[in-house]
């Protein structure tokens, strides 16, 4: 009797030869149960192995390592279960995840949906059960990843894990599975996906601006074209790419993404695109030329570090490690087509002035509600005014769709504004030698505003003066870095003094009256800052309130 592999469903099965929307797998790869209706289905498994012996150079191949990235820290042994932890789902075994589970996932959160959906828990454990020589695992996971084609065929919509984004996580790691296996049974599901890629729901032009999802999309087309040997493929993910590159950047370099994050995402995913590229004949030069667009880019992470050497977070962004900066390079950076000034007061002092100011396009991709004159603010090194980040993509969760409202922004706002789209703000400049003052003018909100920045590169201070047109109620938001604590003030003063552990002084003074201070509340997203996704720290967040209407100046200095 043949060995069963401990990761099977334990449901009887017998062999089919076409299944789930025209399947063909042979029944010495795959066998399943016939399910009584779509709602049950659920792949069993045959006792056989797919895998009994790697090709080529096996787990240590050059295109394995590449595709596959690394090997789990963790082993895989034959004839034990394969437990998956996916918090915060419960504990999955690898050939027990029914059609029910791909289809209605225990977890509704977007970005664990693309990885469960994705199979992107799949290849580390794929590549240490080959490195081992554990091919009864291996064969299960592989398994697992035809299952989920079987179970949960194309619905033809984005429903399920169909959609783009899903989709071509699912071929990057069937990419993986078959250059580390070559099994047949793959191919079938690879196509599925290679199907969404390039039919209506690809994410990129004409439907949609160039977005990083549809280059990952044209990264792993190439590569599935690559070890199927489909030159068609190839060339129409090739040609995307060429025509798309122009466009993912401004003519300065900074992504359209409004995210500084996602502009290091960008640059790094150009760039590999553009290493692909020349490394096929037909495209060789374009790949050059496009490698070149991503070094210029490049360039920019250094106006996106601050002087503490991390990310400025701006849209959707981490507190992650940046990019060191080139002194030759101007300590200011105005860009219109993508709505960002950045200044500095120098490129190596890490007690320097810092400061972001968004404006401009309307929102898009990962960029937040900030383009009424959204500022970040450093001085003396000391982060100040920051962004928040983001918590998370969920829109059940209380912080789920916080960032893409004003209040989690340093804006001014009128109550439950009614956001404008299309390019609604403009921005004025004036870098003096010790005094940056900037004016942005907009209508966001359906109604005029303009923002009169000014930043003071001695004392260090800030001043921003906002005002709203016959608007008789509106606010200031002020987000501050979570180091600094309250030790003077409350809700009602025009004054407010903060300590920072390291022994300076904020005072914040407005014109205004300070109509809300939070901080850590539990049951709604204010007074948080997210330095991660999923991960949030308590941070002092301000209310100024205009009186009966009249402008309000808010003053930040820091001794």
């Amino acid at each position: 009797m043949r060995r069963q592999i401990a990761a099977r469903t334990g449901t009887r099965s017998r062999c089919a030869g076409l299944i789930a929307a025209g399947l063909a797998l042979l029944c010495a790869a795959i066998a399943i149960s016939v399910p009584r209706t779509r709602a049950e289905a659920g792949p069993a498994f045959a006792l056989s192995p797919v895998v009994r012996a790697l090709p080529g150079s096996g787990a240590g191949d050059a295109t394995v390592q590449d595709l596959c990235g690394a090997a789990a820290g963790d082993q895989v042994p034959d004839g034990r279960p394969i437990q998956v932890s996916l918090p915060p789902a419960p504990p999955m075994t690898v050939g027990e995840i029914t059609g029910r589970m791909w289809r209605q996932p225990p977890v509704k959160d977007p970005a664990w949906l693309l990885n469960f959906q994705g199979l992107r828990w799949i290849p580390p454990l794929a590549r240490r059960a080959a490195a081992d020589g554990q091919f009864h695992s291996l064969t299960a996971l592989i398994r697992q990843a035809v299952g989920f084609h079987l179970a949960n065929p194309d619905p033809g919509d984005n429903s399920a894990g169909w959609d783009e984004g899903t989709a071509l996580r699912r071929l990057q790691t069937e990419n993986c599975l078959y250059a580390l296996t070559h099994a047949a049974a793959l191919i079938p599901g690879m196509t599925s996906d290679v199907a969404v890629l390039t039919g209506k729901r690809y994410a990129g032009p004409p439907r949609l601006p160039v977005h990083n999802h549809g280059l990952m999309a044209n990264i792993h087309l190439i590569n599935a074209g690559k070890v199927l040997n489909r030159p068609e493929w190839i060339t129409l993910a090739a040609d995307r790419l060429v025509s798309e590159a122009p466009q993912a950047f401004s003519a300065k370099g900074i992504s359209f993404e409004q995210s500084s994050s996602y502009h290091h995402v960008n640059v790094a995913l150009w760039d590999s695109a553009g290493r692909i590229l020349a490394d096929l004949p037909a495209y060789a030069a374009q790949g050059l030329q496009i490698r070149t667009l991503a070094r210029k880019a490049a360039r920019i992470q250094g106006y996106l570090t601050e002087p503490d050497g991390k990310l400025v977070q701006v849209g959707d962004s981490d507190l992650a490690e940046g990019h060191q900066g080139h002194p030759e390079d101007p300590k200011v950076l105005r860009d219109d087509e993508t709505g960002w000034v950045i200044g500095r007061t120098s490129w190596t002092d890490p007690q320097a002035v810092y400061y972001t100011v968004r404006y401009g396009p309307d929102r898009r991709a990962h960029g937040q509600e900030d383009r009424a004159g959204g500022v970040t603010w450093t001085a003396a090194g000391t982060r100040v005014l920051v962004g928040l980040g983001h918590y998370g993509y969920n829109a059940q969760d209380p912080g789920g769709n916080y960032h893409h409202t004003p209040t989690s922004q340093n804006v001014a706002a009128p109550p439950d504004p009614q956001i404008r789209k299309g390019r609604t703000s403009t921005i004025d400049t004036d870098f003096g030698k010790t005094e940056h003052r900037l004016t942005v003018c907009d209508n966001v909100y359906g109604m005029l505003h303009d923002r009169r920045i000014r930043v003071d590169q001695r004392l260090p201070g800030l001043a921003v003066t906002d005002a709203f047109g016959d608007v008789p109620v509106w606010s200031q938001n002020w987000h501050l870095d979570p180091a600094w604590k309250l030790v003077a003030g409350k809700v009602g003063d025009a004054n407010l003094t903060f300590r920072h552990p390291s022994g300076r002084t904020l005072t914040v003074s407005t014109s205004g009256r300070v109509s809300g201070i939070w901080i850590g509340d539990p049951s709604r997203p204010y007074g948080w800052v997210f330095p991660a996704l999923g991960k949030r720290t308590p941070a002092y967040q301000l209310s100024v309130e205009s009186r009966d209407g009249a402008p309000v100046a808010t003053r930040f200095r820091v001794t």
